[in-house]
């Protein structure tokens, strides 16, 4: 299909990431600042070099330290329009929570979701990516990334269980969740996230891939989005070093040494085959494509424009 300026959006995890050198890159670590009230002043000069890098559209993300009242205006500054954001969901026993007998906890627990369509529907949207958890400590973190490891298929039941809850939360606030993967987590591999697709209904969860993840774990992306195109609402879009995801597999190496290589790339650099599987979305898709440079091999903004760059030249559509 032809791809527009419209469908393609931008994460602007660069602007985050590219201090993060050694360190783990995980949430309140050395590097990471969106939680911090640190970053709220940077917030617009980056949304500004996002659009003067080409785009027009950023993925949602709401500061922790923010209103959404701020949020908007800042975003509404910034002439861009918005993407789905993101919100993940845990198991209650990961973190030494029982809500067996015990409702009141239970529905508590979905709070963040709640949030998360609060400020989905504030900022005029109707669809969020949603995605198990991931935490320094667990096996796929700690000790191999990509490869399923310590997979349990009865934990896999309770995760697609607590997936298809949180979705139905969201629908109950007219938004609609798209199953996202993510090597670390629970529904990491092709595998594991064709498995709770198919535990629940298409017309309550839809597939949100992140196509560089799935090539990560060794997936064909490119069969991948062809076989599930009727399904996807929208995308992320990495581009990696895939001689290192495969070195990295039969090493059996942990998620942040992986990342802390020259692993992560702007699209078009590494070897994702990003163009071919784009090609398999159906002609009316109307989503995002939100393209994600985890880690930067360059400046921020200049990644951000290199990441453009690639844009116009494989969708001179995109660049009119």
């Amino acid at each position: 299909m032809a791809l527009t300026q419209h469908h393609f959006s931008l994460n602007t995890l660069q602007w985050i990431t590219v201090s993060l050198g050694e360190s783990t890159g995980e949430p309140g670590s050395v590097g990471w600042e969106f939680d911090l009230s640190t970053f709220l002043p940077k917030q617009p000069v980056i949304l500004g070099q996002v659009a003067e890098a080409g785009y027009s559209s950023v993925m949602l993300e709401v500061l922790p330290t923010q209103t959404l009242q701020s949020y908007a205006r800042v975003v509404a500054d910034s002439g861009l329009r918005l993407s789905p954001g993101y919100v993940h969901i845990g198991l209650p026993e990961e973190f030494d929570r029982d809500h067996s007998g015990d409702p009141e906890a239970h529905f508590r627990w979905f709070d963040a979701i709640r949030r998360r369509a609060e400020e989905t529907t504030y900022m005029g949207l109707d669809r969020v990516f949603l995605a198990a958890d991931m935490a320094p400590g667990r096996p796929r973190i700690d000790d191999a990334a990509a490869i399923g490891h310590a997979f349990d298929r009865a934990r896999l039941d309770r995760v697609a269980n607590v997936i298809g809850e949180a979705a139905e939360v969201l629908r109950a606030e007219g938004v609609t969740a798209a199953l996202h993967n993510h090597v670390g987590t629970w529904v990491e591999t092709e595998e594991e996230y064709e498995y709770v697709l198919d535990a629940i209904s298409p017309s309550l969860l839809a597939a949100g891939p992140d196509i560089g993840h799935l090539a990560w774990t060794g997936a064909d992306v490119v069969e991948w989005v062809a076989a599930h195109a009727d399904r996807i609402s929208d995308l992320h879009v990495k581009d990696m070093d895939l001689s290192i995801a495969a070195e990295a597999r039969a090493t059996h190496t942990p998620y942040f040494d992986v990342m802390s290589r020259r692993f992560f790339l702007e699209p078009g650099r590494g070897d994702v085959p990003i163009v071919d599987a784009l090609a398999g979305l159906p002609e009316d898709f109307d989503g995002s494509v939100i393209i994600e440079v985890d880690k930067p091999s360059m400046e921020p903004f200049a990644s951000a424009k290199a990441s453009w760059a690639w844009i116009a030249e494989n969708y001179p559509e995109a660049a009119r």
